[in-house]
């Protein structure tokens, strides 16, 4: 048996304090919520609530100082919880987006030891140069820079020493928590526990093996061998084993690192459209993307080529949710959220039992405002910005109360974040932020499209995502508009009729915060207008379309 099955069946190398100290931290956020919500009954609602909050924000910085200290896989599954917007309050989700992945550093001396002993020689035999300093610290490894005897710049990566038995323990941890909340509170309504666990375990074990790692570095590599925009480094495999890992050093600067860009020339823009082109390659044609692409792993040359790092949390995507996310943002362009809805459903996003049309009616007034501040929704000091980027940006202005309304509907309507999908939005956010702030005004939709359409190829460096799709891109456009047009007619008319019917009957019940009440006035105004460019169009491409047959026919 293997040291992961055996620390699956319980077996494994346990540091029983830890075990007692992270699992009696749980307990003791468990006994608090539970005395809370037993006391707070007694309490005015206003009294209450803001209590909740203060507790809320008390608990999720101890476990953010605690996590701090331990490292390991703690401040993993900080991180990871802190996209789980479906399941966490605001406070938590606030806090734990903060978490960083660094840790003091283990003293060289140890480090080098265990390089010469996994690679079978000594240093000076190995590498060239070899800088003691480490270019960073994290939780599971640390990385030095170094030059090998051929002369080539590259990195080493080392895992920390003893990080097994931390796994191990912080894996048995999680279970075990797991577990309880899963029997004493309603989590498991909002989430598969055990596949909550399962993904989590199964995605960070692979960051512990290196050959694992430079695998999928040499994948990413051919998936992206036409493609001019991006680089991955070269991995050495005579000098890396599962446990040293060394590879081509990147030169670069961290993405978002605004003035070094500026202050060699980069073209910011171009350099946005190819990040999102890269990772909407990723999502939605290669199903296999590179899962944690923050800014200390994603960087840029002088010359404007992005550089991609860390391959070792990787996400697969199957063909039916590949598709699935290429009608959410067909639904998306057509403001459509009855269509956002069926998507969702499909992809297994909403509990079962559902009240689709209590979360239409909450969605209408959101989506067209969601669309026309794509970029003040994701550079501003926004809840999403928060939840899945970590990262305050205050000195942008946001409009607070509809990203307080998308809150409410993400807490309020019964959505429910896959475990096998938490990776992909924390992916997919963490991108779209870094190209907001390279280029506020980005269209990330017209570089969306080509794929969208499934024609075209990849969008390169400043190609606004246009590229290759000619005129069948533009044919199929067209159709899709147009039948898109015609769908539109009989939806929003029923639409229409079952709302008056309702009203008439005194059955519409609907629970909306005073914002969305606000703004689904405007938004009847903006379907009404729809309803009439739906007669209007339908009845222009019919009209068309049978011109052309009557054409071909002569």
């Amino acid at each position: 048996m293997s040291e992961q099955q055996a620390a699956k069946a319980g077996g494994g190398r346990i540091d029983r304090r830890r075990y007692r100290e992270t699992v009696g931290l749980a307990v003791r956020f468990a006994l608090q919520l539970w005395w809370e919500a037993k006391t707070g009954r007694l309490r005015p609602k206003a009294k209450r609530e803001a209590r909740q909050r203060a507790l809320y924000t008390a608990q999720a910085r101890r476990f953010r100082d605690f996590a701090t200290t331990k490292g390991g896989l703690i401040i993993k599954l900080g991180q990871f919880l802190s996209v789980r917007i479906d399941v966490l309050p605001k406070e938590y989700i606030d806090e734990l987006g903060q978490l960083q992945d660094a840790i003091p550093a283990v003293p060289t001396p140890i480090m080098t030891d265990l390089v010469q002993r996994e690679l079978g020689r000594p240093l000076e035999q190995l590498y060239a140069e070899f800088d003691p300093e480490p270019l960073a610290a994290a939780s599971l490894g640390q990385v030095h820079r170094a030059k090998l005897a051929s002369g080539e710049d590259v990195a080493v990566k080392i895992l920390r020493p003893g990080i097994d038995a931390l796994i191990d323990t912080d894996v048995r941890s999680l279970r075990s928590i797991m577990r309880l909340l899963d029997r004493f509170t309603t989590v498991g309504r909002y989430m598969d526990v055990e596949e909550f666990c399962q993904d989590f375990e199964n995605t960070f074990r692979d960051e512990l093996d290196y050959i694992k790692e430079g695998r999928n570095a040499e994948t990413f590599q051919r998936n992206f061998l036409t493609h001019m925009g991006v680089e991955m480094p070269q991995i050495y495999w005579s000098h890396t084993t599962s446990r040293v890992l060394t590879m081509e050093f990147m030169g670069g600067c961290k993405i978002n690192d605004i003035e070094q860009l500026d202050a060699w020339g980069v073209d910011k823009s171009a350099v946005a459209e190819n990040l999102l082109a890269i990772y909407l390659q990723m999502f939605l044609r290669d199903g296999f993307f590179h899962a944690d692409p923050h800014p200390g792993n994603v960087f840029v040359r002088p010359d404007g080529i992005i550089q991609l790092i860390d391959f070792g949390m990787v996400g697969t995507l199957p063909d039916d949710l590949r598709r699935g996310l290429t009608d959410l943002i067909v639904a998306l362009l057509k403001k459509d959220p009855g269509g956002i809805i069926n998507v969702l459903q499909r992809m297994g996003f909403l509990t079962p039992g559902a009240d689709t049309a209590a979360l239409r009616r909450a969605l209408m007034p959101l989506v067209d405002l969601m669309i026309g501040q794509w970029g003040t929704l994701f550079q501003g000091a926004s809840y999403l910005d928060l939840a899945m980027q970590g990262t305050v940006m205050e000195q942008f202005h946001v409009d607070k109360e509809l990203l307080d309304d998308i809150r409410e509907v993400i807490l309020t309507q019964p959505i429910s974040l896959p475990g096998n999908i938490t990776f992909l939005g924390k992916a997919l956010i963490t991108v779209v932020v870094d190209c907001f702030k390279l280029d506020p005004k980005m269209d990330i939709m017209a570089v969306a499209r080509p794929y969208v359409l499934g024609s075209g190829g990849l969008a390169g460096a400043g190609s606004g995502g246009s590229g290759g799709g000619g005129i069948g891109e533009v044919l199929s456009l067209l159709w899709q508009d147009g039948w898109g047009l015609v769908k539109a007619l009989p939806a929003t008319a029923n639409h229409l009729v079952s709302l008056a019917q309702k009203l008439d009957d005194g059955d519409l019940e609907v629970r909306l915060t005073e914002g969305q009440l606000r703004r689904l006035e405007l938004s009847a105004r903006a379907q009404t207008r729809k309803l009439v460019r739906a007669i209007g169009g339908a009845t222009g491409f019919l009209g068309a379309l049978m011109v052309w047959l009557h054409r071909r026919q002569r």
